[in-house]
């Protein structure tokens, strides 16, 4: 017997909100689809549909979408497919993790519910394959059994379920099922974990699936608890614009307190990664060093780490006379029709007393945080520059300039 909790389900769908089952053909996908159309109640049942990813992976691929389709068919469920593809190089796993989600966000809606078959041996296999990559304490929580998706949510009622029950439930109801050959593959990391470790484990304790599922669960009921600390002590370490305060960490803690604060900004780290960060931010060589990834900045400024969006490149715009330019950073109006380029080089500014100083050194005396040194509006009139923003004007230009930033690229309110 597998027990579903569908009142909870029905409580988390909104008024119109559908619920998507994530049927891939394996054994627990169908028994999940089969509970919902056979022991659910009608008006649960009435708003089931399935979604299905074809990978393209496997030779059988085909024949799994096909008994995807005819079981639906059968049960009338309202059925779905995508065929995405994966390419070859980088971690197969993970490309088609990402490639099904993809989907997943395409069709699950604001309101809906999307049901996935994880059971508990997923859940025994993903806390040995991250404890044996190193894992800290936020790895060891394992797989949620529920977590948003966009407006959504993802549910997964089988967690605490051993797959032998669901295989055992399957077969009593004559519920047919596909098998993924990869899943023997011993190649995989997860598949050796699966069938020399866990397997000979099971063999030796037949409970310990459903133990190492209880004992993550209650990780994670203890991790709530833990993560509200935390953040409650990070905020400490934190300033008035966003940015990490360094030299506020304790030394034997900065890994943890530089991960944690990546974390609160949806940025996740490995412990090699985490190592590299502390060598990189917490060394006095460089002064401003900086991290990029293909989505965000990592920069310390003034003993402050701030993640920042990326650099965007200027390209020349006419701003015309009387009305608003809107940039990624900033906006900008000016009373006469003017031209704004990126940065010049080599270029000296006019102060009002009469003299002149490099635009490098002015930057510098303004304490002009480094990453706003490129974005900021250089704005020119007859290949002059006559105005930086509203923060330098020529002294013989008679403009009227207003600057607003938006607050997208963080200006640190101590410069």
């Amino acid at each position: 017997m597998i027990d579903i909790d569908f009142e909870r389900i029905e409580c988390l769908l909104g008024a119109h909100g559908k619920v998507w089952v994530a049927l891939s053909g394996g054994v627990d996908s169908m028994v999940l689809l089969y509970l919902l159309t056979h022991q659910a109640p009608s008006t649960l049942r009435q708003r089931v549909m399935a979604v299905h990813v074809h990978h393209g992976l496997s030779e059988q691929a085909d024949a799994w979408l096909r008994h995807c389709q005819q079981v639906c068919a059968d049960w009338q469920i309202p059925f779905v497919s995508e065929c995405v593809q994966v390419e070859q190089g980088a971690s197969v796993e993970d490309q088609a993790r990402q490639k099904r989600y993809q989907v997943f966000e395409q069709y699950v809606q604001a309101g809906d519910v999307l049901l996935q078959g994880h059971h508990a041996n997923d859940q025994a296999e993903t806390l040995l394959f991250r404890l044996e990559r190193g894992c800290g304490w936020r790895g060891i929580q394992g797989i949620p059994e529920h977590r948003e998706l966009g407006d959504a949510v993802i549910v997964r009622p089988l967690l605490n379920t051993p797959r032998a029950q669901i295989e055992a439930f399957a077969r009593q109801h004559h519920v047919s099922w596909v098998e993924d050959e990869s899943n023997d593959d011993a190649r995989f990391r997860r598949n050796f974990l699966r069938h020399q470790v866990l397997a000979p484990w099971q063999h030796n304790n037949g409970q310990v699936v459903e133990r190492i599922a209880q004992s993550v669960t209650r990780l994670q009921s203890e991790a709530q608890v833990l993560e509200r600390l935390v953040q409650d002590s990070l905020a400490g370490f934190i300033d008035a614009d966003g940015g990490l305060l360094l030299t506020k960490l304790p030394e034997d803690e900065r890994g943890f307190w530089l991960t944690t604060y990546l974390a609160q900004q949806g940025i996740g780290v490995t412990q090699h990664q985490q190592a590299a960060l502390v060598q990189m931010f917490f060394s006095h060589q460089a002064k401003r060093p900086q991290y990029q990834s293909a989505d965000y900045r990592l920069i310390r400024f003034q003993d402050v780490l701030y993640v920042l969006p990326k650099a965007q490149i200027v390209s020349e715009q006419t701003l015309a006379a009387d009305t608003w330019l809107e940039r990624p950073f900033d906006r900008l109006y000016c009373d006469q029709t003017v031209l704004i380029r990126s940065r010049p080089e080599g270029i000296q500014l006019r102060m009002n007393n009469g003299r002149h100083r490099p635009l490098k050194k002015w930057l510098q005396d303004q304490k002009i945080p480094s990453w706003w040194r490129e974005q900021l509006p250089y704005i020119f009139c007859d290949q002059t520059l006559v105005a930086i923003g509203d923060l330098w004007q020529h002294p013989d230009w008679q403009g009227k300039v207003i600057w607003q930033r938006n607050g997208a690229l963080v200006w640190p309110s101590n410069t």
